[in-house]
């Protein structure tokens, strides 16, 4: 069991006190019931990851909706590439929302006005095919640049300022994930070489042969103390790896105002209910100091990939979207040990526990996969079975559509949509709630 101190007050406590503020209008998320909605974007959004994150924040967080994501993205294509592929492509799934995420690709040889001109023309063929347009702008370029340095980043920047002006023309829901980041990617950027170079240390420290392999281990044991860890966003300056791609998906769930909160849930040490907000609180037991009771959710947390989680810490953003909170007041003693069906997952103070934490922190953990985390990578596992079978989909849609085309293609294609459709059957299964059983055990 791993103690999940180091992360920090401020991830125990995943923006509870953001709670006092003000809050700031938020706009109203674009998902609806019985929509199909396709993501259209270049390589980045065809390898799979933020979108990935997006699609499975959207069934953890409305399981009461019924809806379906499909992947559009292909490496280097541009608004115009784009729409040549449409029919086949986009408007053969039949979508009711079309989110268009381009730009890295246009920027080598397309001016800003045109830029705009052509997402008009994308905006006019998603509205024909009977769809709702979102615009996404594009992810900076991962390279140190900052807003006071754009460098290489300059056109991508007009991208994103033109695109907030032409979509409130519009009227369309827009997220500018490029100002939100570009600061953030370039501060660290110096330090991901840093952040490389702790991951290759790991990988030779578990060699016992390594000479002065024991200093080597001080060293990370201390660098593991540091509040301020070095992070890497992994892949390259264009295409960001998982905790890159975490950040980005993130970024566009808090622009087109995703619900931040799942549920919360507040006792007292001697077996008292006060307040459950989005969930059901019962079988509460309290004896000799300790606490139990079972949990039923109406929502799910932020299911986070194992291979994202170095960037939590980093970033705050991503628990704020996930207020998944459990308070205990009047814990007696040292603290206690959280174990969720059996399987410990957390050692805690009472003052931890009188403040109240918010319970995504603990699919962080390394080892011993609890009930959490388990469900968050099923549901990760499920939208990526699914949209592997939509790109089988794709291919053969392509030829579906080419002319002169075998007529007995466009069967095919009802049958592998039939199969789309049983896996994102899975996917929801895999995002409904379960009962969970709470234990408190004091010190």
């Amino acid at each position: 069991m791993r103690h999940l101190r180091y992360l920090g007050l401020w991830m125990l406590l995943g923006g509870l006190t953001a709670l006092h503020a003000v809050p700031a209008p938020r706009a109203e998320f674009p998902l609806k019931d019985g929509d199909l909605w396709v993501m259209a974007g270049d390589s980045i959004t065809a390898q799979h990851l933020h979108s990935n994150y997006f699609e499975a924040f959207c069934y953890a967080r409305y399981p009461n909706l019924k809806f379906a994501f499909r992947n559009s993205g292909v490496g280097g294509h541009t608004i115009p590439s784009t729409l040549a592929r449409f029919d086949y492509d986009i408007g053969a799934w039949k979508p009711s929302v079309v989110s268009v995420e381009l730009g890295m690709n246009d920027q080598g040889g397309t001016a800003t006005e045109k830029f705009v001109a052509n997402m008009g023309t994308m905006v006019e063929r998603i509205r024909g095919a009977k769809a709702r347009p979102v615009i996404l702008s594009a992810s900076p370029i991962n390279n140190g640049n900052t807003m006071a340095n754009l460098g290489g980043n300059k056109r991508l920047h007009e991208y994103a300022t033109a695109l907030k002006e032409f979509s409130m023309k519009e009227g369309l829901p827009y997220a500018d994930q490029f100002h939100l980041l570009i600061d953030l990617w370039g501060a660290n950027k110096p330090r991901e070489t840093v952040a490389n170079s702790v991951s290759a240390l790991k990988q030779a420290a578990a060699d016992d042969s390594v000479a002065g392999v024991e200093h080597l281990r001080a060293f990370l044991a201390a660098q593991e103390k540091s509040p301020a860890k070095p992070v890497s966003m992994q892949g390259d300056a264009v295409h960001p790896g998982p905790p890159g791609q975490l950040m980005m998906a993130a970024a566009l769930l808090k622009e087109l105002g995703a619900d931040s909160f799942v549920s919360s849930a507040t006792l007292d040490a001697a077996g008292r209910l006060v307040e459950a907000k989005g969930c059901a609180v019962d079988a509460v037991k309290a004896d000799g100091g300790r606490l139990e009771f079972d949990r039923l959710d109406e929502r799910l947390p932020f299911p986070i990939p194992d291979d994202a989680r170095s960037v939590v810490a980093f970033h705050p953003a991503i628990l704020e979207l996930s207020q998944y909170t459990l308070k205990v007041s009047g814990f007696k003693g040292d603290g206690a040990t959280l174990k969720i069906n059996g399987i410990p997952t957390a050692t805690l103070t009472a003052k931890e526990l009188e403040a109240g934490i918010n319970l995504t922190a603990f699919a962080l953990q390394t080892k011993d996969v609890n009930p959490i985390s388990a469900q968050m990578r099923a549901i990760l596992a499920a939208v990526s079975a699914k949209e592997g079978i939509v790109g089988q989909w794709r291919s053969l849609s392509q030829k579906a559509h080419a002319a002169g085309a075998d007529p007995g293609l466009k069967d095919q294609l009802a049958a592998l949509t039939r199969k789309v459709e049983e896996a994102d059957a899975k996917i929801r299964e895999a995002a409904k709630p379960q009962k969970l059983h709470f234990e408190l055990l004091p010190q």
